[in-house]
């Protein structure tokens, strides 16, 4: 019987990749000498922007991040345009000061903190990292971290992994400090806010390590 589930689970997935369901469809149809049905499929897009919010504007990646930690962790409805709001900075982006100073409208307190790698890699809560690409400044939040794996829900890219090496050739920005990156810890002012535990891991996986994994198949 096992068998024979995962020789479906590879013919469902074969089949939607050659009819290009992969980015466009929620269902496959399985047709089968023995089944036949409809089974739900996670697009690429789906997983890619899960539990993300994601940045409307050019200069919006500070508001999306913090949107992205009070929603998808703490469990507060807050969306992007309410922290741009709360913001008030115009077209402008963010600072971690800024986003520190909104954050009591919001029942919560920010902090920002200046680290090395392996300080980064004993957090157990997400948190917004500052990183820069050649010129561009960029704000992203931090929702995994393990010795050699970093994964990142962008609000740009969406959820996206990296090497260790790879994510410090963006995040180590303060020169010869031995506290080479900068990261913005938010916490709740009091014990009543819910955390989602599935959000942050301390085990991150690479998504070429997910590969086979894009499809997630349930029979209804």
């Amino acid at each position: 019987m096992q068998n024979k589930f995962w020789t479906l689970r590879i013919a469902v997935a074969m089949a939607a990749l050659y009819y290009g369901s992969i980015a466009q469809a929620e269902h496959a149809v399985v047709i089968a000498p023995t089944l036949a049905g409809h089974v739900p499929v996670k697009s690429w897009k789906t997983l890619r922007d899960k539990q993300v919010i994601k940045q409307d504007k050019d200069f919006s990646c500070g508001a999306a991040s913090l949107a992205t930690i009070l929603k998808e962790f703490y469990g507060v409805p807050v969306t992007e345009q309410d922290l741009l709001l709360a913001l008030d900075n115009g077209e402008m982006r963010s600072s971690f000061e800024d986003m520190q100073r909104i954050m009591p409208q919001f029942g919560f307190r920010a902090h920002g903190y200046a680290a090395t790698y392996e300080q980064l890699a004993r957090l157990k809560i997400p948190v917004i990292v500052y990183l820069k690409h050649r010129k561009d400044e960029h704000f992203s939040v931090l929702r995994g971290i393990s010795e050699d794996t970093v994964w990142l829900a962008d609000p740009s890219l969406g959820n996206r992994t990296y090497s260790k090496a790879q994510f410090l050739e963006i995040w180590e920005t303060r020169g010869n400090s031995n506290l080479k990156g900068k990261f913005l810890a938010v916490l709740p002012e009091g014990p009543s806010f819910i955390r989602e535990h599935i959000f942050f891991t301390r085990t991150p996986k690479r998504q070429t390590a997910q590969a086979i994994r894009q499809l997630v198949l349930r029979p209804q």
